[in-house]
């Protein structure tokens, strides 16, 4: 059975960093390498920012949701949730461990009077009919460009 919490990033980070390298596999672009700022993500769930949301089966990390709750810059009334990254490994999304773990997102963040949560897909493992059946419209389409 699927556990789902939240959890500090502290307390579970060394953990994600496990799935670290199957999530940028199969999601990241291969030009730039892979350095997360960890003493920025820790300084952050020091500050009370983060927000991370973890998927356990019999006690070990199968996903995870990491974000940041802040006001937003345009609406300062807004507790807004803004997603930073999230990751289901391959062999655990069978069923509804995904869709269960968005929803157990939302109920914790609804307990922190979030008003919006941002979430985006990357268009090479996209869930947007997931995350539209779940409620979600889209809102605008990203993009990047490596100039250095």
């Amino acid at each position: 059975m699927t556990e789902y919490k939240v959890e500090t990033l502290a307390d579970c980070l060394e953990e994600i960093k496990v799935l670290f390298k199957e999530h940028w596999d199969e999601v990241a672009d291969p030009l730039i390498p892979l350095n997360p700022d960890y003493d920025k993500y820790l300084e952050m769930d020091k500050a009370g920012i983060t927000h991370t949301v973890t998927a356990r089966e019999d006690g070990k990390i199968i996903g995870y949701h990491v974000s940041f709750i802040m006001p937003h810059l345009h609406y300062k009334q807004s507790k807004t949730c803004f997603t930073d990254i999230y990751f289901i490994s391959k062999e655990h999304r069978k069923g509804f461990v995904g869709i269960r773990l968005f929803k157990f997102l939302e109920q914790s963040l609804r307990e922190k009077n979030v008003q919006r949560i941002y979430m985006g897909t990357k268009l090479k493992l996209d869930i947007g009919p997931v995350l539209e059946r779940l409620g979600y419209k889209p809102i605008e389409r990203s993009y990047t460009k490596i100039i250095g």
